[in-house]
């Protein structure tokens, strides 16, 4: 049997405090009595996590079984250092502020402990692929993505969780530039041309700590979910919000003539100037944006479900 080998690799920066000592300790508690390989990597700042992991993949044999400790963004880096290594896996021991990829499956709780992780089970999913860098879970651009370059101001607030420093974000956002122009072309057949407040291309269902903005998307199902919201009123845009983050906007009739949602395998959008990208979670700028779905591109590690010591949380 191939050997298992774990590496957990922990953001300090990721969420409102450093928990690295405290997870750090919780894994060689873990592991004290195990007989598998693991190592633990304290990231040191960005694109860190993608240099370190793809060393790993191109210098180690064995299953390598990568963790990604933090939010969406730790994991997104950890996932362009597995790209094209048939050994390796991911997972996320989520304590980022959003944590969204997680509310895909089944037991979100499970990922937080770290006993479960270590007889998880692989689940093939699905990337975009964003100019050639790599999304598990969602690109969005236009208002929202402006909101989550600005919910940096408030994400280290007291008492202030992930939705909560998204929603402060919305509304500082709303007293700036709400719309864009933007010229989108779909599976290279469909033009759409206008102005829009936001434009959500989602492999997962979530973001901003819980916005649901692609309801009926899969990780797994060869489809890229694209949700365009065109421009609305400032008293419309209360009621989508809501509506937004509950994950029922398809299902409003008064919303209905503002909302485009689609299933697609490629996007691509042009703009006459440049515009804020976030890629789960991380911001670009940019005057243009290709995006292709690879089918089961990564295996990803599912927690395991049947295990009966308490969970661990972090």
């Amino acid at each position: 049997m191939t050997k298992n080998k774990h590496f957990f690799v922990i953001n300090p920066e990721a969420g409102k405090v450093n928990v690295s000592d405290k997870i750090s300790n919780d894994i060689n508690e873990i592991f004290k009595d195990l007989y598998d390989e693991y190592r633990i990597y304290i990231t040191k700042g960005k694109n860190d996590a993608t240099n370190y992991v793809k060393n790993i993949c191109e210098s180690e044999e064995g299953n390598l079984r990568f963790y990604a400790c933090g939010g969406d963004g730790t994991l997104n880096e950890v996932i362009n250092g597995i790209i094209g290594y048939e050994n390796a896996s991911v997972s996320v021991i989520p304590y980022g502020t959003g944590n969204d990829f997680v509310k895909n499956f089944e037991s979100e709780i499970n990922f937080y402990d770290i006993t479960r992780h270590i007889k998880s089970e692989t689940q093939e999913v699905d990337l975009l692929n964003v100019n050639g860098l790599y999304s598990v879970n969602l690109c969005n651009i236009g208002f929202d993505a402006k909101v989550a370059e600005n919910m940096v101001k408030f994400k280290k607030f007291p008492f202030v969780n992930g939705q909560g420093a998204y929603t402060l974000s919305i509304f500082y956002s709303l007293i700036h530039k709400m719309y864009n122009t933007f010229d989108i072309m779909i599976d290279n057949n469909e033009l759409i041309h206008g102005d829009f407040l936001l434009c959500a291309i989602a492999n997962g269902k979530s973001y901003g700590g819980g916005y649901i903005g692609a309801p009926l998307a899969e990780v797994n199902d060869g489809f890229i979910d694209l949700c365009i919201i065109k421009k609305v009123s400032r008293v419309k845009l209360v009621k989508l919000i809501k509506l937004y983050k509950e994950g029922k906007h398809l299902e409003s009739d008064e919303l209905r003539d503002y909302i485009i949602y689609k299933k697609c395998k490629s996007i691509n959008v042009r703009s006459k100037e440049k515009f804020t990208i976030c890629v789960d979670g991380e911001i670009f700028i940019h005057d243009n944006l290709s995006i292709s779905l690879e089918n089961k591109a990564i295996k990803f590690l599912i927690p395991h479900k049947e295990i009966d010591e308490e969970i661990n949380l972090i």
